[in-house]
């Protein structure tokens, strides 16, 4: 399971420590601080799930979850000391999917991070079908089709049309797309990849209308849903 998370906390040990935990399972973790780092980051872009502390020197958590949920319908599990039941509930209540408290078993916050992740995705490709253009791409068959006539697309065309469409209108970094952030001939594969999308897709391959290159970034996928 290739997804990215972001993970806030001000606790420097227990950022590394998750950080380290999580990227054995597969999961790539990136991590802020504080309740302003966190709020940059988020304004260039999307993650599968973010996992939040509530008491941060810059601020409670609680008041980045609507920044969060007005950008994106972005699962957050909220992590904190603050375990009183009204606590829980005025998390629960703001936005929040989920609130473990600390201390807390590891094991435990990845099976509520799984469960999440699944259940977002199940309900974000139930029925859904993306417009761009003259294509259409029915996310639950995920196949590309073209007035009705299916596009043949290889795995890994699919593969990046899909990671678009999961964040549409929004950047994705070429690491995302590319599941590293080290391997330059990962990178490069995404970039030939795009390539080969936008031949198949653009009426002008060189002058895309819908799948955006963000200069130094990554790619954007411009379409509107159905």
């Amino acid at each position: 399971m290739n997804k990215t998370i972001l993970l806030v906390d001000d606790d420097q040990r227990l950022r590394e420590l998750l950080k380290d935990y999580l990227n054995e399972k597969n999961l790539t973790i990136f991590t802020c601080q504080d309740f302003e780092e966190a709020k940059e980051v988020l304004k260039f872009f999307l993650f599968d799930l973010i996992i939040l502390d509530r008491m941060m020197p810059s601020g409670d958590g609680v008041d980045l979850i609507s920044f969060i949920k007005n950008k994106s319908n972005t699962p957050i599990i909220m992590l904190t000391a603050m375990g009183e039941d009204q606590n829980k509930i005025h998390g629960l209540k703001t936005g929040s999917d989920d609130y473990v408290t600390k201390p807390f078993e590891p094991e435990e916050l990845y099976l509520r991070i799984i469960k999440l992740l699944n259940l977002y995705e199940n309900i974000n490709q139930s029925e859904l079908r993306i417009k761009f253009g003259d294509y259409i791409f029915e996310t639950k068959t995920q196949v590309l089709k073209k007035n009705d006539e299916e596009i043949y697309l290889t795995e890994g065309e699919n593969n990046l049309l899909i990671k678009l469409i999961n964040k549409r209108n929004n950047l994705v970094s070429r690491e995302e797309l590319a599941d590293t952030e080290f391997d330059e001939s990962e990178l490069r594969k995404v970039d030939v990849g795009i390539t080969r999308l936008r031949q198949k897709i653009e009426k002008v391959p060189k002058k895309p209308q819908f799948i955006k290159t963000i200069r130094s970034k990554g790619y954007m996928l411009v379409c509107r849903e159905l």
